[in-house]
């Protein structure tokens, strides 16, 4: 199996476990996934793989975590597709969500 392909089947491995609600699994996978990915250089894998990391982080109540997630996956993603793709879009409500969670932290 070539890298690429690896790199897919854990990130895959990893969503199916975020579907049944094992976020430790879904958190290893993933994050194995990303480690890989930035390894090899594989941006486009990087923001696909770091958008479910942080799912995931957020879920875990790692918000901070996520924010940083979300925002390197969209800085990858308008280098190389630009902002207007439906994918940035779903990212950057990610984003948006995971920011307000935050803000509602800090005033409590």
């Amino acid at each position: 199996m070539c890298a690429a392909s690896r790199i897919g089947a854990l990130n895959r491995q990893g969503m199916q476990a975020l579907s049944e609600g094992n976020l430790a699994n879904a958190d290893f996978l993933l994050s194995q996934a990303l480690r890989q990915a930035m390894t090899l250089g594989l941006s486009g894998f990087e923001a696909k793989i770091r958008n479910n990391l942080g799912l995931v982080c957020r879920l875990r109540g790692r918000t901070d975590e996520a924010v940083a997630h979300f925002s390197a996956a969209l800085a990858h993603l308008e280098a190389k597709v630009g902002t207007q793709h439906r994918v940035y879009t779903a990212i950057a409500g990610n984003l948006d969500a995971a920011k307000a969670e935050v803000a509602t932290c800090v005033q409590h």
